[in-house]
This record gives C-alpha cells, structure tokens and sequence, in this order.
C-alpha cells in the first residue's frame, strides 16, 4: 500500500461533461436516466488508464482538498458538469466517496486542441 498526502493524476482526451448530455432507458413501465455515451467511454478510458498508472494506490481515507485543470479539445463544456465528472470518475480511485471532497479551488477550464487532458490535483485537507 502506498500512502500519499498529495497526488496529481493526468487524465489522457477530452473530458466528457456527466450532467449535460443524458440519455433515457425504457424497458415498458421501467424508466431511467443513463449518462450519454460519450462520457462512459471517458469514464471507463479514464479508470482503466488511472489503474494501469498508479495500480498499487489506496484511496485517501480523509477529506481532501481537489484542483482541477480540464484541458477539452472541443466546446467548452460548464464547469460544475467537469467537476461533477471527475469526482464520480474518481469516486473509489483517488477517494473512497466524492462527498470527502471540502473544496474545489483554483479549478479552471483551458481550450487545448492538440493535448487534451484532466490534470487532478489532490491534498488531504
């Protein structure tokens, strides 16, 4: 196990927004709101690279304080659906539970067309 006090994970492509495009699922009577497909690719590419980096990482057990830097290639997705992304993304990775997260600050969206990418910076608070 290896314990951290401060981590900063780069996420590779451009980050998908979880509450703006949405999809619903219905089977008859039975209804439910899914994220759009583009973000659970983003997810799931985002997981499997987080574990293929940083395999022996343990979750921070304590609230944390989290920066985040989205660089998208595209347009520019709103910052409270990137942010709600990332801490579901990472929910189980970087923390046992978004709800350890106190703060947000300095977070900021970038236009980047030839790198797009996450950069996560993550403190114990």
């Amino acid at each position: 196990m290896i314990k951290y006090n401060t981590i900063v994970v780069v996420l590779p492509g451009s980050i998908r927004s979880k509450k703006n495009s949405k999809r619903i699922f219905a089977k008859g009577n039975f209804k439910r709101v899914l994220p759009s497909k583009a973000y659970e690719a983003w997810e799931k590419q985002s997981r499997l690279y987080f574990r293929a980096h940083w395999p022996r990482f343990q979750p921070f057990e304590d609230d944390v304080d989290v920066c985040v830097h989205a660089y998208y290639k595209g347009r520019r997705p709103d910052l409270s659906g990137v942010l709600e992304s990332v801490g579901d993304c990472m929910e189980g990775f970087l923390w046992r539970d978004d709800k350890q997260i106190m703060s947000w600050d300095g977070s900021r969206l970038y236009h980047d067309k030839e790198n797009p990418r996450t950069e996560i910076i993550v403190k114990e608070s």
